[in-house]
């Protein structure tokens, strides 16, 4: 499997096996259409075996496959894979008649086309001062492939890594930008199909004064209750016209909801838990804010 790797696959290792007469073995196959294929191989022992896969990603959340009949071979389709920023770390037991049982593991970070995983929220939590909380569900390993970006109010760039789970940034007011936000970026280098990079930007809010920092937050959209579980309130600052709500990766979510003038009422029960972006747009602009549902 290892010509089909970026370079950094390693070997979690082999768990020992119960008798020394039985082994198995993984190769794998990513498709032109980027599926993933698994399939056991070398085996030895006493058939018939059974065969028991475990998936997980780079967080160690588990991954959803296909059984092939017979269960020597799985399939991770390309939109799993891509959801999961292409890193899968697998593990096939496999136990024969005799009750011999043996383990393979190891993980593949796989070329596929990424989607963008630098969606941000942000927050001011002091004068000047602004945390940046990335949104996706982005795997540890890639974190250090992050940077916030932006422009002072001088006109002068800026940028720093970001730190898991929030950074924190000051920005430096001047003549530059006399408004009370700042256009901000987060930039990944990693290689995507090719191309070096994904960014995502936003105006971000911040207040050149340690009065108002609240009012300013909450001046565009309330949000109430957030987190929840079941349904929401979202009050803006005119009348609404429309919603979208985006998830984590980027995919716009349907949504079961009323908007009644400047007030917007949103059911969320049948969504998975997590963090998404409400996205308003209204006569003034369209303003963004985020959602947690638990």
């Amino acid at each position: 499997m290892k010509k089909l790797l970026l370079g950094i696959s390693f070997t979690l290792g082999f768990l020992s096996s119960s008798h020394a007469q039985c082994s198995v073995e993984v190769n794998d196959s990513l498709l032109s259409t980027y599926d993933y294929i698994l399939n056991a191989v070398n085996i030895t022992g006493t058939g018939p075996f059974v065969f028991s896969w475990t998936v997980t990603d780079g967080n160690g959340l588990s991954v959803p496959y296909t059984t092939h009949p017979g269960g020597d071979s799985i399939t991770i389709d390309a939109a799993t894979l891509q959801n999961n920023y292409g890193c899968v770390i697998y593990q096939l037991c496999m136990t024969d008649m005799l009750g011999c049982t043996t383990c393979s593991s190891d993980t593949a970070m796989l070329q596929v086309p990424f989607p963008c995983f630098s969606q941000f929220a942000s927050n001011m939590t002091g004068q000047n001062q602004v945390s940046v909380q990335l949104i996706s569900t982005i795997p540890p390993f890639l974190i250090a492939s992050q940077y916030v970006l932006w422009t002072d109010g001088n006109g002068q760039s800026q940028y720093q890594s970001y730190v898991a789970p929030v950074t924190s940034i000051v920005y430096t007011p001047g003549p530059a930008n006399p408004s009370n936000k700042f256009f901000c970026c987060i930039l990944t280098n990693t290689v995507n199909s090719g191309n070096v990079g994904c960014i995502s930007c936003d105006s971000v809010q911040y207040t050149s004064s340690t009065t108002g920092i609240g009012e300013l937050n909450h001046q565009e959209l309330q949000i109430t209750p957030n987190p929840t579980a079941f349904k929401t309130q979202i009050e803006s600052i005119s009348p609404i016209e429309a919603i979208r709500l985006v998830n984590s990766v980027g995919q716009v979510i349907v949504l079961n909801h009323s908007i009644e003038n400047n007030k917007a009422w949103l059911t969320v029960s049948e969504l998975p838990k997590g963090i998404y972006i409400v996205e308003v747009s209204t006569k003034v602009g369209v303003f963004k804010e985020r959602l947690i549902k638990d």
